[in-house]
């Protein structure tokens, strides 16, 4: 397993826990509740999401990593047309 993927569930576990330990059941459990709510934020599936609602509710929008700078649209697997993504997604195709 990559250790930053490692080190980011680690370092979330330990907010949680601080969370927990601050302010009681209920922190970590809201902020549980409002990254999925923010997760399940839909678009169109031919335009890419920043997921940037769930980056301010995770504190990483803060940061700089390695998909801020080279993860950009022109060499994403998921750019198309519009009309054949969601045709293909609707199961006209």
């Amino acid at each position: 397993m990559c250790s930053y993927s490692q080190y980011a569930k680690n370092k979330e576990l330990m907010h949680m826990t601080m969370l927990r330990n601050l302010q009681g059941l209920h922190a970590p459990l809201r902020l549980t509740m409002e990254l999925r709510a923010a997760e399940k934020v839909g678009r169109l599936p031919f335009l890419p999401s920043s997921n940037f609602m769930r980056d301010v509710l995770s504190g990483r929008d803060e940061e700089i990593g390695f998909e801020d700078f080279l993860n950009t649209a022109e060499f994403r697997e998921q750019m198309g047309q519009p009309h054949a993504v969601l045709e293909k997604q609707l199961g006209i195709l």
